[in-house]
């Protein structure tokens, strides 16, 4: 696959147009693809030609910039007539001098437009994209009552410039890295020099560049499944998602870095922790109080979305296991259907109603929500197919999961589940504890970048934990997290960093 590329990627600039004419010409189809723009010109005495793509291009400025360059007299520009050009009408503020082919081609690919001139080793780059881009409207996953309404758009730049606007710091960088081989996927690495750790940037960096794939059309799903090492059937999410740009600010100014993709409005924020996936920005639109009790209510919806149907299950398959306080949880009418089964039905049913309100036009999904619960629910249990408490203990578990922001863990916590259901029917209580052993060894063996997963559990840190459990007070708020081995430990501004 690379072999294609070889050929141009240290090729330079001919001082022959025609040459470089001719070859991209034939490289890019001219004449074949209708939206390769090529056009010739003729500045001063000097002959001239330019490549972009139809549609990429803002054609308003370029041809304000164009009629600065052709007033050149035929004398002007017989020595060194692309720094005249440059420097004197080239009046375009994001202009640069190229002189090698591979990265003018890329340039022009990516929608910048490229202009070269007779006898002259070096070509112009004018980058003046005009992207098809959607305005920054509300997240649909991550709404506030309270907070900013603006979110990422599928457009790099756009992105970044949210980013910049809440983060006026000068140690903010953001470096572009090229990802795939035929897409050439513009990422920009986000992080702020002087607090995240340089190994963890050099890691991401050179991750990305070792990705060997030609394209990586779903931007940021197979990228991650590319610099996340470790097994790749782990369901748990080892990077955090996000459309917020106050998101990203706050996990920048915490020693995080932040992957900003083209193409996508998701920016990957890494490394990330099991804890990172059960807060939400919510949190800290409110006080400290409600702010925690809110937390520990999305700790318990998860708790219970994963644990409540299999333990209930596992205890009913036993029954004579049970305390006679409890000995009402046996069901009352069981159904035809043996118990287990019941569940792993129902969970595979409230799945294909959450795929199906997914596909079909929003004006559909709350009536097929309807039909779903009406299907699911009343109607089974009616004809006896199902038991009442299958469908309350599965309603309970998907009510629960979707109480977490992170859809990635949502996903994880359903499968996980269904798995201890399958070992519940099977081996009833022993198949239960040892669905809990597998999960803990999970949880236990999982790594973000090197960095373990329930950290500050595992390993433990009394300080970092408090504030994964509670949402703490902002004033409180003044180290910044021990795991991502900040070179600015301390937030306050007074304070010496080491």
């Amino acid at each position: 696959m690379k072999e294609a590329f070889e050929e141009y990627k240290d090729m330079k600039i001919d001082k022959d147009l025609d040459k470089n004419v001719n070859y991209l010409k034939d490289l890019l189809g001219v004449g074949e693809s209708f939206d390769i723009i090529f056009r010739e010109y003729k500045l001063g005495n000097r002959r001239a030609a330019s490549f972009s793509i139809n549609g990429m291009t803002n054609d308003v400025l370029l041809t304000n910039v164009f009629q600065d360059m052709m007033v050149f007299k035929q004398e002007e520009l017989t020595v060194n007539a692309l720094q005249k050009i440059f420097y004197s009408r080239a009046t375009h503020s994001q202009v640069t001098m190229v002189d090698n082919l591979h990265d003018a081609l890329i340039s022009m690919l990516s929608g910048e437009l490229i202009l070269f001139i007779d006898k002259e080793d070096q070509v112009l780059v004018f980058d003046a994209r005009a992207y098809p881009v959607r305005a920054p409207e509300e997240s649909e996953i991550e709404k506030v009552t309270r907070g900013s309404r603006d979110s990422f758009v599928e457009t790099l730049p756009f992105n970044t410039t949210l980013v910049r606007r809440r983060l006026r710091d000068p140690n903010l960088r953001f470096e572009i890295v090229k990802v795939g081989i035929r897409s050439q996927t513009d990422v920009a690495v986000g992080y702020i020099r002087d607090i995240v750790d340089p190994k963890l940037v050099e890691t991401v960096k050179s991750r990305l560049n070792e990705i060997n794939i030609d394209g990586v059309p779903m931007a940021e799903r197979a990228i991650e499944e590319f610099i996340a090492r470790g097994s790749r059937w782990n369901p748990l999410p080892r990077t955090r998602y996000t459309e917020r740009p106050d998101v990203v600010a706050v996990h920048l100014l915490e020693g995080h870095v932040c992957l900003v993709i083209d193409t996508t409005p998701n920016v990957m924020i890494l490394p990330t922790t099991f804890w990172h996936h059960v807060q939400h920005v919510e949190e800290y639109h409110q006080n400290a109080l409600v702010g925690s009790y809110l937390r520990l209510i999305r700790f318990f919806g998860i708790m219970i979305s994963l644990l409540l149907p299999p333990l209930w299950l596992a205890l009913i398959l036993q029954h004579h296991f049970l305390p006679e306080a409890i000995a009402f949880l046996g069901p009352r009418n069981p159904g035809v259907i043996p118990m287990g089964i019941q569940f792993i039905l129902a969970e595979l049913g409230v799945e294909l109603v959450r795929m199906a309100t997914i596909h079909v036009p929003t004006a559909q999904s709350t009536a097929l929500g309807f039909i779903g619960s009406f299907m699911l629910g009343e109607f089974a249990t009616k004809v006896g197919l199902f038991g009442n408490e299958v469908i309350f203990y599965t309603a309970i578990a998907a009510v629960g999961g979707f109480a977490t922001p992170s859809v990635e863990l949502s996903y994880a916590i359903s499968l996980l589940r269904m798995g201890l259901l399958v070992l519940v029917t099977f081996f009833k209580i022993p198949g239960l504890l040892a669905g809990f052993a597998l999960i803990l060894i999970l949880l236990l063996t999982t790594k973000s970048f090197d960095y373990p997963y329930l950290w500050p559990l595992v390993p433990f840190n009394y300080k970092a934990l408090k504030d994964v459990i509670l949402r703490l007070p902002m004033p409180q708020k003044f180290l910044r997290p021990a795991l991502l081995k900040p070179r600015d430990k301390d937030r306050r501004g007074d304070s010496d960093s080491d």
